[in-house]
């Protein structure tokens, strides 16, 4: 498989294209970075298995960091990581619970949340299990650069001003840290993105309940 990590440029270039897709707001722009992460995975005759093992203490360790993340932006007074996962990926979700129905307060809440933690899980499998893994396997013994890389996607396929994408490489970094140092695996951060953008998003809905 030697000659196939000469297509990872080509796989940061699927991620230019896809931010640059005009989709519309009940499609996240995960869904075709994660279609492309998992042809570019069996190509390889890789599975997700692979990047999603670990059980309860990786999920406990990663829902642990995403609620001391929520606590530190909500408390401390980092707004803006708030505002860009209760604000973009709500607007992802209003539209998905629209499209399922819910127009009560309480079931756009469970539906929200549902659909939210499924798309932040997605969005693990492609930025961490497939564009960071791909740098990983370049440079094993350096994970720096990986976690950087990891942490400039996750700033392209932002929408937003400047900061915003700055604040969402940050949380890129720490998610792409968790991923390393949790023996690359996709657990963790998983639960950690889940934590923390199901609870920025229940707080902006039950502010406006």
């Amino acid at each position: 498989m030697r000659e196939l990590r000469q297509l990872v440029p080509f796989a940061i270039a699927i991620v230019l294209a896809i931010a640059a897709l005009p989709l519309p707001a009940a499609i996240p722009i995960v869904l075709p970075l994660v279609i492309a992460a998992a042809i570019s995975r069996a190509m390889r005759g890789r599975t997700w298995n692979e990047v999603s093992h670990g059980g309860a203490s990786r999920a406990a360790i990663g829902a642990l960091a995403g609620g001391a993340a929520l606590a530190f932006a909500a408390v401390i007074g980092t707004q803006s990581l708030v505002v860009l996962y209760s604000g973009q990926a709500g607007d992802h979700v209003l539209a998905i619970t629209d499209l399922a129905g819910a127009t009560q307060g309480v079931s756009v809440i469970v539906v929200g949340t549902i659909a939210l933690a499924m798309i932040a899980f997605a969005t693990e499998l492609a930025l961490r299990g497939w564009i960071v893994e791909r740098v990983l396997e370049l440079s094993p013994g350096a994970p720096t650069l990986p976690i950087l890389v990891g942490a400039i996607a996750e700033a392209l396929v932002t929408p937003g001003d400047p900061p915003t994408r700055i604040a969402a490489a940050i949380f890129g970094a720490g998610l792409g840290w968790i991923y390393v140092a949790g023996g690359r695996s996709v657990v963790a951060p998983a639960f950690a993105r889940i934590v923390f953008q199901c609870g920025a998003f229940l707080l902006e809905a039950l502010r406006l309940v």
